[in-house]
């Protein structure tokens, strides 16, 4: 029953999908179209031409595809990067959280929280749901583990 409550706090990490398999000739094609490049020297239009012709192939990035250009002496993220147009950049990864320290979080609104979850489950909370619950307003109000819930300072 606590399940519904701590259930919010199981989170999956994002995964790209997984590549499919290359052919022998797609892997002859990616030989092929590496050898005309010096990886040493590579512009920005060398690695649009080689994205182009791996996207044209149906090649699509992954750990085959990594490989194949760390044998050919390139670098396939640095490739990627170098040969995305500017203006399609994918943006940065999002700001860190604001840092909710304890001076920002609302502790009346964290005790509301708490009194509406103990109130729901009081006579079936057993040690692992009372921990459930812990993780779950830690989640819910940015605190990291080792953050206390209450100030006793003065």
């Amino acid at each position: 029953m606590i399940n519904s409550v701590s259930s919010g706090a199981n989170f999956q990490p994002m995964q790209r999908p997984q590549a499919e398999p290359l052919t022998s000739e797609q892997t002859e094609l990616m030989n092929e179209t590496l050898a005309q490049f010096d990886p040493e020297n590579l512009t920005a239009e060398d690695a649009q031409s080689i994205m182009q012709t791996f996207m044209d192939a149906g090649i699509q990035p992954g750990q085959e595809m990594e490989a194949i250009m760390a044998e050919a002496g390139f670098d396939a993220a640095e490739v990627g990067e170098l040969g995305r147009p500017e203006g399609e950049r994918p943006p940065g990864p999002p700001p860190p959280p604001s840092g909710n320290s304890l001076e920002q979080v609302d502790s009346e609104e964290v005790v509301s929280y708490l009194d509406e979850l103990l109130a729901q489950y009081s006579d079936q909370l057993g040690e692992e749901d009372k921990e459930a619950i812990l993780a779950t307003v830690q989640e819910k109000f940015g605190l990291s583990e080792g953050d206390s819930l209450l100030s006793v300072t003065a």
